[in-house]
């Protein structure tokens, strides 16, 4: 059994691992004109992501490259590769009782026999290179990427033009990303499919004075083509019996609007610090409607160390078709994937840095290491959610990196 994961429906360890979490491949939220690197960088990460009751596990390992190409441009290549391991949530059913509960796939004879024994046991490889053009207050990227799982495959291409007005206090950005993906469900054939993803960014960034910096981006989204889970089933019922299952069923079409907002405040007389506070709120034509709301403390501690704790509030109203268990088989649309349903989760972390200057050959020097733990309940979404606890999880994450620069 293949692991199937889209563009959209990637599971919670990515939007933590990934930069640009809240984006398209490609497309940067935050996008900002700054200026040619004038030394060569090197960075490697690892994380690991685990979740509660022994159900996903991943190890992520990417590394970078970047240098300068004469006076005006930067290029720059990325690799990642991700294993991914464990059972995943699978569909719902009733038990004798009537209440739901959540089936997670087991071992099949094909995890069995391999390396990892786990009924999930797949990797994904993808490079993302990338070239940045600096002019007189402005710059324009340009990237692409490519990755590759064993029933999944990503293509995109992107760009992004910063432009500074206002004596430089001023950023205008604007970018376009495309994706094109295959989906080759490897127990499932007759469900391949394939998806195209554009997504548009228009965003601002306003320094306000010395200590404060306002950024706000909005981006449109338009997926078409397959954008169902080829490895998720929706149990029916009719008055608590069992009548019929059937694959899980989206739209071929969804339409998303995001808006973020970002307040950065520098206080000079405590050592430095900075205080970030985020607010994101999403919509689409699926009907789910999310908030976002993050705040972190950045603490310079001396001699080169830092802190940085930060707390997440997230969520979400269920999509129009989600159904616990399926009660309606004329339904032209029907899904249990607990990742459309509504609900809301709270998470926390702490990051600690260490920077060494003045080496020889190198100019900078670089650690990081980093923890979150994330908890997901029904019970936190905004307004209230009574669906009980039968898809409530956690996970924790954990993440090493380091940078040189020469």
């Amino acid at each position: 059994m293949g692991w199937y994961v889209s563009s959209q429906d990637k599971s919670n360890f990515v939007a933590c691992l990934s930069v640009a979490a809240l984006a398209l491949p490609g497309l940067m939220q935050t996008a900002l004109a700054g200026r040619v690197e004038e030394t060569y960088n090197a960075d490697f990460q690892y994380g690991h992501y685990s979740e509660s009751s022994s159900r996903i596990d991943v190890n992520t390992y990417e590394g970078a490259l970047s240098a300068p190409i004469g006076k005006s441009m930067t290029a720059s290549v990325s690799l990642v590769r991700d294993i991914v391991t464990g059972a995943s949530p699978k569909h719902n059913e009733l038990d004798s009782q009537g209440s739901i509960k959540q089936i997670v796939s087991g071992a099949s004879k094909k995890a069995l026999s391999s390396e990892c024994g786990r009924s999930i046991c797949d990797s994904r490889d993808g490079i993302t290179p990338s070239v940045t053009y600096f002019f007189d207050n402005g710059s324009i990227n340009l990237n692409g990427g490519f990755s590759r799982e064993n029933d999944y495959t990503s293509r995109y291409v992107g760009t992004t033009i910063s432009k500074e007005f206002n004596k430089k206090l001023t950023t205008a950005n604007f970018g376009v990303s495309l994706a094109f993906d295959e989906i080759n469900p490897t127990d499932r054939p007759a469900l391949k499919g394939s998806k195209t993803s554009q997504q548009y960014l228009l965003g601002v960034s306003q320094v306000i004075n010395k200590d404060t910096l306002l950024l706000s981006n909005v981006t449109f989204a338009h997926n078409t083509g397959y954008m169902s889970d080829p490895y998720k089933l929706v149990f029916f019922y009719d008055n608590g019996m069992f009548v019929d299952f059937r694959p899980d069923t989206r739209p071929r079409e969804k339409f998303q609007f995001a808006w973020l907002t970002q307040y950065v405040r520098h206080f000079g007389d405590l050592n430095d610090a900075a205080l970030h506070i985020d607010y994101r709120f999403s919509t689409d034509s699926w009907g789910v409607n999310a908030h976002t709301a993050e705040l972190s403390w950045h603490q310079p501690v001396g001699d080169g160390w830092q802190i940085a704790p930060r707390v997440r509030y997230y969520s979400q109203d269920q999509a129009d078709f989600y159904q616990e268990v399926g009660t309606d088989l004329q339904a032209k649309y029907y899904s249990s994937d607990y990742r459309l349903a509504g609900f809301g989760a709270v998470s926390a972390g702490l990051h600690v840095s260490k920077e060494i200057a003045g080496l020889t050959p190198l100019t900078h020097l670089k650690f990081q290491v980093g923890g979150e733990y994330y908890n997901h309940s029904a019970s936190y979404q905004l307004g209230g959610n009574n669906a009980g606890d039968f898809a409530d999880f956690s996970y924790y994450l954990i993440t090493g990196s380091f940078n040189l620069r020469f």
